[in-house]
């Protein structure tokens, strides 16, 4: 399973899902660079793994946190990260529709 895993997730097996997700459960907050050194990966694959938990795991600019361990005091972390990820989803639409208009200028 986790060969067919890699091959529709670029690389991210279930696996290191389950790494970084233990890795979390223990330590709390982490940035990019304290997960990279704890886990011996790359901070490409760290963004990587994060990313296909989906909202299992809390990105933004406190760094990297199980989503179920967020406390009270901490729900502005989510907002603040959730906005980010709109924010960014906005631009990048933006930018696809200037792509598209673009190639239809093209061919008529």
């Amino acid at each position: 399973m986790d060969t067919q895993l890699e091959i529709f997730t670029g690389g991210v097996t279930e696996s290191d899902a389950m790494e970084l997700r233990a890795w979390l459960a223990t330590h709390g907050w982490q940035t990019r660079a304290q997960l990279a050194a704890g886990l011996g990966w790359p901070w490409r694959k760290v963004c990587a793994v994060a990313q296909q938990m989906g909202a299992d795991v809390v990105r933004g600019q406190a760094g990297f946190k199980l989503t179920e361990q967020i406390t009270r005091d901490e729900l502005p972390a989510i907002q603040q990260a959730a906005d980010a990820a709109l924010s960014q989803a906005k631009k990048q639409e933006t930018y696809g529709l200037a792509l598209l208009r673009r190639i239809h200028g093209m061919v008529g």
